[in-house]
């Protein structure tokens, strides 16, 4: 069930040439590791592998406020940074809908 009260986030990401793979596998792993994070797909446009599109919820509006003012989250996003061969584009959400 989607509650339209947790915030959301929609990302685009953009890794260097051939880092897709890596940045899907960092990707993922913070996100199993977030103790914040209630529901997340990560996907690829099949016909640009090396660009990610991830949705992501969350708990609740201070449990992302606390892991994004957590400083380990930094570091966390300069190894994501350093696989981008741009900046990624986020969205910030709520769900209306979800179908599962």
């Amino acid at each position: 069930m989607t509650d339209p009260s947790q915030p959301g986030t929609v990302l685009r990401f953009k890794a260097k040439p051939g880092k897709g793979e890596e940045l899907f596998v960092l990707c993922a792993k913070l996100s199993d590791e977030s103790a914040v994070t209630d529901k997340v797909v990560i996907a690829r446009a099949e016909e640009a592998p090396d660009t990610l599109w991830a949705m992501e919820f969350f708990r609740s509006d201070e449990a992302l406020a606390a892991q994004d003012a957590d400083p380990t989250w930094d570091e966390l996003q300069s190894q994501i940074g350093a696989l981008m061969e741009e900046n990624f584009t986020l969205a910030l959400v709520r769900a209306d809908y979800a179908h599962f």
